[in-house]
């Protein structure tokens, strides 16, 4: 993984300077207080740090690595409320809000971050070989699905999209999906958060919940304690770990996957898609920085990152099928990440109600990018005093899985 991070920031067209370790070392160290301390610091913790402290909270994020240095470096990126398939209705509803929230954040952020978080919507593509496909893929949806997208038969998927098969039967068009640089997201969420007041510290191991009869106290660290009247635990993969130590049971499920990135050069540019493409077998998706990333493999309950043949013969031999002129592109490098599910697909958002002071924000899937915005503003909200009833999340509640416990 931090072989593939190195790889991403080295080519993901903005090169962030490195969170200095020491400095915030030694500006912390005699002030381990804070109202609010955010356990991770990926996409999710970086997200919530920035909204709390753009409402003027007291915020101290920890991370036990690099900041975007777990699963959100080894994300594609993509915003697809619409085209992705959520069988609940909440996550469809969240996916939609945080895609609008993201944008409308965009200026804000980028100038507090001084990062260009590559963000772009051009829509997506989701392309069928035969109309057997296409029924079978309308059968399949939820009610749950958003608005109906555009129909292209196969003139019109020529006329806009040239660059993809001509055998293709027809594709649906969504012109409000976008896509983003994860790595900068991340930096430009944190970078904004340490602008207008919030702390950082990376390299925090042993992470711990410090805890009494009366709620959570803070933090146990390998540094030293910690003391704050709330903590977010926003780590993904570690969360189950984390939260156990609590005695509270919240189950993450690793899921694998690799992806491949590719170029053109200026004398094959024609080949290049300008369109995401969203198939039932890849995901295509040309990246701000010029780049065309290929996603992606999915292996439950592999946790290495190491990036297999087989899964990248895969992934290009999907995507020269979508695209002829992809075997036209220069190979440029694969990468592999490790995706924190659960048992019933829905993300750990909420407080824990048997321990006062302890809020999570953990289990997102390949959705963390997407739902960043929307878990960071929902996450504060929570923090001001509003209950998951008022806000409607109350699916995604982490007491859940430890109140079917009790029940079965």
């Amino acid at each position: 993984m931090r072989e593939g991070a190195r790889s991403i920031r080295k080519r993901s067209g903005y090169h962030p300077r490195a969170v200095s370790r020491s400095k915030l070392g030694s500006e912390i160290r005699g002030n381990l207080h804070a109202e609010t301390i955010i356990v991770g610091g990926g996409v999710i913790g970086c997200a919530i740090a920035c909204e709390l402290a753009t409402r003027g909270h007291d915020v101290l994020l920890v991370e036990r690595a690099r900041i975007a240095g777990g699963t959100s470096c080894a994300a594609a990126g993509m915003l697809a409320a619409d085209s992705e398939e959520f069988t609940h209705a909440v996550m469809a509803r969240l996916a939609k809000e945080s895609r609008e929230l993201l944008h409308k954040q965009k200026e804000r952020i980028s100038s507090l971050s001084g990062v260009e978080m590559g963000l772009q919507q051009y829509g997506f593509i989701t392309p069928f070989r035969s109309y057997s496909e296409v029924s079978n893929y309308k059968n399949s949806r939820s009610s749950n699905s958003s608005e109906e997208p555009f129909w292209w038969d196969r003139v019109s998927v020529q006329q806009e999209a040239s660059w993809l098969n001509r055998d293709i039967y027809g594709a649906y068009y969504r012109p409000s999906e976008s896509e983003i640089l994860p790595v900068n997201l991340t930096q430009a969420y944190v970078r904004s958060a340490q602008a207008i007041g919030a702390r950082v510290m990376e390299g925090i191991q042993d992470v711990r919940l410090h805890m009494d009869v009366n709620g959570v106290q803070g933090i146990q660290t390998s540094i030293g304690t910690m003391t704050s009247k709330n903590v977010i635990v926003a780590t993904g993969l570690h969360g189950e770990e984390l939260m156990r130590h609590a005695g509270l049971i919240l189950p993450v499920l690793p899921v694998k996957g690799e992806i491949a990135a590719v170029h053109f050069s200026p004398r094959h540019i024609g080949y290049r898609p300008d369109k995401t493409v969203y198939a039932d077998d890849i995901y295509i998706v040309p990246k701000a920085n010029g780049e065309v990333w290929l996603g992606a493999t999915s292996l439950p309950g592999r946790t290495d990152t190491k990036v297999s043949v087989q899964g990248i013969q895969k992934l290009l031999t999907a995507a020269t099928s979508w695209v002829p002129g992809m075997k036209e592109a220069h190979f440029l490098r694969a990468w592999a990440g490790v995706r924190p599910s659960t048992p019933d697909g829905l993300p750990y958002i909420g407080a824990c109600e048997s321990i006062p002071g302890l809020f999570t924000a953990f289990g997102h899937y390949r959705n963390g990018i997407l739902l960043s915005a929307i878990t960071g503003s929902l996450m504060a909200d929570m923090i001001y005093g509003k209950t998951s009833e008022a806000l409607g999340i109350q699916d995604l509640s982490p007491d859940r899985m430890n109140r079917k416990e009790i029940l079965q």
